[in-house]
């Protein structure tokens, strides 16, 4: 199981701010505007004193079973920030490609053109030093860099 700071267990009925492992590295995760107002990205809070929004896990697909709620390493979840928007619209993270540069990049809010694979919006809890790191696994598991 992935646990939280308390030592619980994570539960995909529970929500979480996901914050830096160690501090003076800024704050926590939560949606900003990139070139037009929506849909937002998925972003760190440079103040270390800001926690950002919360999120929830869920299990991604049938891999566990129903009432297994647990949050677990190294399994596909998805993840949702835990807040409304002003853009009314979804904020489950999804990996997009922008239009201009081609650079990935998470984001909140409707799927456009989704990729062969279906996978836009699976990731996993990985271990990490003394915490844990998030990893897209859109095409190939990689770190989302924060």
């Amino acid at each position: 199981p992935v646990y939280d700071t308390e030592g619980h267990e994570l539960s995909a009925d529970g929500s979480y701010y996901v914050l830096p492992a160690s501090p003076g590295h800024g704050g926590g995760l939560t949606m900003a505007p990139r070139v037009l107002p929506c849909p937002l990205l998925v972003a760190q809070e440079t103040d270390e004193r800001r926690k950002g929004f919360p999120v929830r896990f869920t299990p991604w697909g049938g891999a566990a079973a129903p009432e297994d709620r647990t949050i677990r390493v190294s399994t596909d979840v998805r993840i949702r920030f835990n807040a409304a928007t002003i853009c009314v619209q979804s904020t489950e993270w999804h990996v997009g490609d922008e239009p201009l540069t081609g650079a990935r990049r998470v984001v909140t809010g409707p799927l456009i053109g989704p990729s062969p694979s279906g996978r836009e919006n699976a990731f996993r809890v990985e271990k990490y030093g003394g915490g844990y790191k998030l990893v897209s696994c859109r095409d190939s598991c990689q770190d989302l860099g924060v």
